[in-house]
C-alpha cells in the first residue's frame, strides 16, 4: 500500500513538473525506461545533472567576470549546458539556454549577465523539483527493499 502511494504521489510531482513547462516527456521516459535496468538510475541521473550544470553554471558566471570576455566560450559553455538538458528533458532550460545563446551574439557583458540570471534561475527552479522526485525515488527503492527483505522471512 505504501509503494503504491509513494507511487502516485511521484506520478503526481512528474505531472506538476509537465504542466509547469520544467521537463518533457523524455525525462518520464528516460526515467521509465531506465528504472527496470537499474533501480537507482533517476538518483544517478539527477545528482550528475545537476552538478554538471552548477559547475558549467559557475564558470560562465566567472567567464563574465573577466576584462575580454570571450562570447564563443560562452557560447560552448551553454551549448554544453543545453546538451546536459536535453538529454534528460529538462525543457524550460534548455529554452532558456538558446535564449542565452541569442544574447552571446549581441557581445553586451550587461545583458549576458542578465539572462545568466535568469538561466541560473530556471535551472535553480528545476532542479528543486528534480530533486523533490529523487527523494520520492529514494524512498520508494528503501519500501522495495524492504519489501524484498520482509519477504524472505
Amino acid at each position: 500500500m505504501a509503494l503504491r502511494i509513494l507511487k502516485e504521489l511521484q506520478l503526481g510531482l512528474l505531472h506538476q513538473m509537465l504542466e509547469k513547462g520544467l521537463i518533457n516527456n523524455d525525462f518520464e521516459h528516460l526515467m521509465i525506461s531506465k528504472r527496470e535496468e537499474n533501480h537507482e538510475f533517476a538518483l544517478q541521473a539527477i545528482k550528475e545533472y545537476c552538478a554538471e550544470v552548477e559547475a558549467l553554471l559557475s564558470q560562465m558566471k566567472n567567464d563574465i567576470e573577466i576584462p575580454d570576455v570571450e562570447f564563443p566560450h560562452l557560447v560552448a559553455l551553454c551549448d554544453l549546458v543545453k546538451e546536459k538538458s536535453t538529454r534528460i528533458g529538462t525543457i524550460r532550460v534548455i529554452s532558456t539556454c538558446k535564449l542565452v545563446i541569442r544574447v552571446c551574439d549581441q557581445r553586451n557583458k550587461k545583458k549576458f549577465s542578465q539572462a545568466l540570471g535568469l538561466l541560473k534561475h530556471d535551472f535553480s527552479t528545476t532542479q528543486s523539483q528534480l530533486e523533490a522526485y529523487a527523494r520520492m525515488e529514494r524512498r520508494i527503492i528503501m519500501v522495495q527493499i524492504d519489501r524484498a527483505g520482509g519477504s524472505g522471512s
